[in-house]
């Protein structure tokens, strides 16, 4: 008898656990769409648009010191895009957004040109709400002085674009 009462205290817990889990699960999915609802709205922009040493993850890089970059190396640039189009459909969630890199010399002179070097296209049944990128340049054989890289995002859902320049400067 005493197990018979057990079983089912612990099986009424066990319902009323559930049932707070499952209420707490529709509150989070209920801000998760009134999130991706405010970033939407946004304006698509770049967040966090840092030279880095070493890029691990999202939120996770050793930004560089300086400005100032050895002739001759590679260098990475980390960035989280803001708010890029989500499309809902079919119960699930698309992102699709590519990323120009281009170098330009002191003067302006465009000396090279990568059309959608990123290309993100991602679709989920579950929405993500935070994105970064990376991007790597090998200098090869520049010559020191300063330069500009820029970034343009193309927000391939929403038709729109945004652009992120960073002055640098290569040094022997």
């Amino acid at each position: 008898m005493k197990r018979i009462i057990c079983s089912i205290i612990i099986t009424v817990f066990l319902i009323i656990g559930c049932t707070a889990v499952s209420a707490q699960e529709s509150e989070v999915a209920r801000l998760k769409e009134k999130i991706i609802d405010i970033q939407i709205k946004g304006q698509l922009g770049f967040k966090n648009f840092i030279l880095c040493t070493n890029i691990i993850g999202y939120g996770q890089y050793v930004a560089a010191e300086t400005n100032q970059v050895k002739a001759g190396t590679e260098i990475y640039f980390y960035y989280e895009p803001a708010n890029l189009f989500t499309n809902r459909r079919n119960g699930g969630y698309h992102v699709w957004f590519t990323q120009d890199m281009i170098l330009l010399d002191a003067e302006g002179n465009e000396i090279y040109n990568g059309p959608e070097a990123l290309n993100f296209n991602y679709q989920t049944v579950s929405p993500v709400l935070d994105y970064y990128a990376t991007n790597s340049l090998n200098l090869g054989n520049l010559s020191p002085g300063k330069y500009t890289f820029k970034a343009v995002i193309h927000d391939k859902l929403r038709k729109e674009d945004a652009v992120h320049t960073y002055d640098f400067e290569i040094v022997e």
